[in-house]
């Protein structure tokens, strides 16, 4: 597999915990965006807890890569399903993947197979709080492989 440089941005959801509908709540504890320098490509991540993410598999293949993650989920896993985000047309796409968040340690791994964006890959990062800016939207952690986040623009 692939060892592109990446940038994901991991923001706290404010929303957590308050609902969108009768009934339905808010559950990712982190809202992240994934960018792939050279690729132009950005994926999408909602981290929930592991109880709450394994019932929300939806095929086949969510439900191998759901066994793949069960073997080394621990109560601190946070797990998200990874969706290519296509900025021209807004249109979010599932792709097979996803991403675990240790959140005792920030531990971040992110496997992608993304066949329309011709990209397979893994990456293991630690991900690294962020200072805030005050009026900005800053995220809370930053994972990179990256040497320099300039070249993101």
């Amino acid at each position: 597999m692939e060892a592109n440089q990446i940038a994901v941005r991991l923001y706290a959801n404010q929303k957590l915990g308050s609902t969108y509908a009768k009934g339905l709540y808010h559950t990712a504890v982190f809202n992240a965006a994934a960018d792939v320098l050279g690729k132009n490509t950005k994926y999408l991540l909602d981290y929930h807890t592991y109880d709450r993410w394994q019932h929300t598999a939806k095929s086949d293949e969510q439900m191998e890569v759901l066994d793949c993650v069960s073997e080394h989920a621990t109560e601190a896993t946070l797990v998200s399903w990874v969706v290519r985000y296509d900025a021209a047309t807004k249109k979010k796409t599932p792709v097979i993947g996803y991403s675990t968040l240790n959140a005792e340690t920030n531990e971040l791994e992110l496997v992608v197979l993304d066949t329309v964006a011709d990209m397979c890959a893994k990456w293991q990062l630690t991900a690294k709080p962020c200072r805030t800016v005050p009026g900005k939207n800053s995220p809370t952690l930053l994972a990179t492989n990256a040497e320099d986040l300039a070249m993101w623009g």
